[in-house]
């Protein structure tokens, strides 16, 4: 196992953006409107359809239904998209003649990323459970209650233990993930479709690094949060002028379609080049054999 640092992770990551951008845009651009005019096809007249039954179970029924559908075609679609611009940007070649290995994988992946999630959640439930009895035998159940929640009546070791749990919940998540992170480009390497033998060998790669793998989440996570904080405010400044000009309504779709643009989709093309950045450096292949 290769042993990272958080500044070669975040070099190979502008690296692999650079190097990959246009890629990404395309493929990534085409499969978030695939998934926006399917879901217009797909759930558009079923809301519309429930709004005028309500009461009806069947109809609630049949556009759950209908959701569920959209969400594994629109997750299919864009862990397809991922995977291939992975694979492209890590061993070379041109995506659009792995198009069906890709959506093939990417339903498994996603499936799969499903199944863990979901088995991780109830776990979470679970070991909420155990603290909360843990707690409530500590603080007893005047501390724990509601109104002394309500009225700042809790007392300050049920804060610290409350905000120590809560922490203790969001590392846990960065730590369990960044060690399941590198299974995408791992399947693209080597164009596999199996990602539960993925998820092995990533757990396995990212033995030697996952507290930097961590920490390097964490930090990407900060940025992106100070990134969109300052174009929240620069756009959030914008927007009465624009509501107060001529053309308000044509201003202001514009000025949304404008901080999309400028937020979301660098976010989204950083997020997707973070996890081929971490395998580049945590794989023992060299640069001639990985990362195009």
């Amino acid at each position: 196992m290769i042993k990272m640092s958080i500044g070669a992770a975040i070099s190979e990551t502008i690296a692999f953006l650079k190097a990959n951008w246009m890629q990404m845009l395309m493929w990534l651009g085409g499969a978030v409107v695939l998934a926006c005019l399917l879901g217009w096809l797909l759930l558009g007249s079923a809301m519309s359809s429930m709004m005028m039954s309500q009461g009806d179970p069947a109809a609630a029924i049949g556009v759950f239904a209908k959701i569920i559908l959209f969400a594994l075609i629109a997750g299919t679609i864009v862990f397809a998209a991922s995977l291939l611009i992975w694979r492209s940007g890590l061993v070379g070649g041109d995506p659009a003649g792995d198009v069906g290995w890709g959506l093939g994988a990417g339903a498994a992946y996603m499936v799969a990323m499903m199944v863990v999630y979901i088995a991780t959640v109830i776990l979470m439930y679970i070991f909420l459970f155990i603290i909360g009895l843990l707690a409530f035998a500590v603080f007893g159940a005047s501390g724990m209650s509601i109104e002394s929640l309500a009225t700042s009546g809790a007392g300050p070791g049920l804060i610290f233990f409350g905000a120590l749990i809560y922490i203790a919940i969001i590392v846990f998540f960065l730590w369990f993930f960044g060690r399941l992170s590198v299974a995408g480009p791992l399947m693209a390497v080597e164009r596999s479709s199996n990602p539960f033998s993925a998820f092995m060998e990533s757990w396995r790669l990212t033995g030697a690094s996952q507290w930097t793998i961590v920490g390097f989440n964490l930090i990407m996570m900060i940025l992106f949060f100070i990134f969109a904080f300052i174009m929240s405010m620069l756009f959030g400044g914008m927007s009465p002028g624009m509501m107060g000009a001529p053309g308000a309504g044509a201003g202001s779709f514009i000025g949304v379609l404008l901080f999309v643009i400028v937020v979301y989709v660098p976010t989204i093309l950083v997020s997707v080049s973070m996890p081929a950045a971490v395998y580049r450096c945590i794989s023992a292949k060299s640069g001639s054999d990985v990362f195009a």
